[in-house]
């Protein structure tokens, strides 16, 4: 196996926009199937989502692709939430910044503790080493 260069850690910023995504694309895909599989309170809060946007997407689906599946109807509208929540949520992408941020200070500073430990040990170590002879 070739030698694989070490991989490149993603920007606070990559990994905020990618939180927020994971996010709302979660909360669809557990919307979805909380309808399917009818969970108590998801079954009619997607239920009255689907009323609610309907009447503006499904005269367009169905001029797009003929007969609509109402399921189809169900997963474009929870698509069409999760993209309109994805947006108004990018304000929040400097604020998760900070905290990741902050986070990769409080790793770094973790890390150069364990380095200093070391370094002090091998030190000690060749102190030992030196008044020995």
């Amino acid at each position: 196996m070739p030698d694989q260069l070490p991989r490149k850690s993603k920007t606070p910023a990559q990994e905020a926009f990618e939180t927020l995504a994971f996010c709302w694309g979660g909360l669809a895909d557990a919307a979805f199937f909380g309808w399917q599989y009818n969970l108590p309170i998801v079954h009619p809060l997607v239920q009255q989502v689907n009323r609610a946007l309907s009447p503006y997407t499904l005269p367009w689906l169905e001029k797009t692709f003929g007969h609509v599946n109402p399921t189809l109807g169900l997963l474009v509208n929870l698509a069409a939430v999760a993209s309109i929540l994805f947006v108004l949520s990018m304000t929040l992408i400097p604020i998760l910044e900070r905290l990741f941020i902050r986070d990769l200070i409080r790793r770094g500073e973790r890390e150069g503790r364990k380095i200093e430990a070391v370094r002090e040990k091998v030190q000690f170590k060749i102190e030992k080493k030196n008044h020995a002879r």
